[in-house]
């Protein structure tokens, strides 16, 4: 019998070739609230995943289910217990968009540091003058704060120190050796002592117990004056009324924000701060990431189904 791949939000085309090549039945686009899911994961084998919530209820329903593979990095949108539990697999595909993201970190860095953005704004409103008004730093030989060292937080360090003659010091937990980096890198396992020495503190973690809210006001405090905050990780690190206060109060700089405690984001203060930029979750989104993305889901649904272990597991399920 074919087996069926549930694929709620569509995903490349590459990935969806890849399980039809393979002999795969697909269901692409159904909406994502818990009664529809549940309704259609019932009979399906394996299902491809974004950005919706799947809870116990939805992995529960999944009578045939063997596999949930996430399109990208974080699973804190899938009940990982609930589906060990079951002896459902969860993969994900941890380097699928990691340059994307490192990329889109020293953009916004670099828009930050020149201001573009206000630049952009100033002449559209006539201001040719504010090229003689405005402040702008180098960022050569500045540091930046790189909170997690994972595949990320490492291309995101190479790509500053190496291509822009930045410093860095980084925050991993559990420590990492230093004998691979060179003297501009420092590791540290003391997250104060990144917050007050660096100009930039870019953050690349996953969202658990530990990291919920984990950047806060007093987080903020330590931070120098001049600093920025960049994080294209998951909101919910990031306490963000505390971050509003502190741009308000000029305890920092400025921000630099593509994912948020509630997604989408809307009617914000936010939207009126100028020394923010805000996009839309898109950090990890580009033409070359959403092709491994979605091969890469596919390549775990498919490992899982013919009765492999997939190359990059979440769970171990019993």
């Amino acid at each position: 019998m074919q087996k069926v791949v549930l694929i709620p939000e569509d995903i490349h085309i590459a990935g969806k070739e890849y399980l039809l090549d393979r002999g795969y039945s697909l269901i692409v686009g159904i909406p994502t609230d818990v009664s529809s899911l549940k309704q259609a994961v019932e009979h399906v084998d394996a299902l491809i995943v974004r950005n919706a919530i799947y809870p116990k209820e939805v992995i529960a329903a999944g009578k045939n289910l063997k596999v949930i593979a996430r399109h990208g990095v974080g699973v804190d949108n899938i009940d990982i217990e609930t589906a060990e539990k079951r002896g459902i697999w969860v993969t994900n595909g941890p380097n699928s968009n990691s340059n994307a993201v490192a990329e889109f970190v020293v953009a916004t860095i670099m828009t930050l540091s020149t201001n573009i953005l206000i630049a952009n704004n100033q002449i559209r409103e006539g201001n040719w003058n504010y090229r003689l008004q405005m402040q702008r730093n180098e960022v050569m030989g500045k540091i930046v704060g790189i909170i997690g060292f994972g595949g990320i937080g490492q291309l995101v360090a190479k790509k500053l120190v190496e291509g822009l003659g930045m410093r860095a010091i980084v925050y991993s937990i559990p420590r990492v050796s230093e004998s691979p980096y060179p003297d501009s890198l420092t590791i540290c396992d003391n997250l104060d002592e990144l917050l007050s020495t660096s100009d930039f503190v870019t953050c690349h973690l996953p969202l658990n117990t530990h990291t919920q809210g984990m950047l806060n006001y007093d987080a903020f405090s330590l931070m120098k004056r001049t600093a920025y905050l960049i994080n294209c990780s998951r909101g919910g690190i990031c306490v963000e009324d505390d971050l509003m206060r502190a741009l308000n109060e000029s305890v920092i700089a400025g921000a630099a924000l593509d994912v948020f405690e509630e997604e989408p984001l809307v009617m914000s203060p936010l939207f009126e701060m100028e020394n923010v930029i805000l996009t839309p979750h898109m950090a990890g989104f580009s033409e070359e990431s959403k092709i491994n993305m979605a091969v890469f889901a596919a390549m775990g649904v498919d490992d899982v189904l013919n009765g492999r272990k997939p190359a990059w597991p979440v769970n171990t399920p019993i």
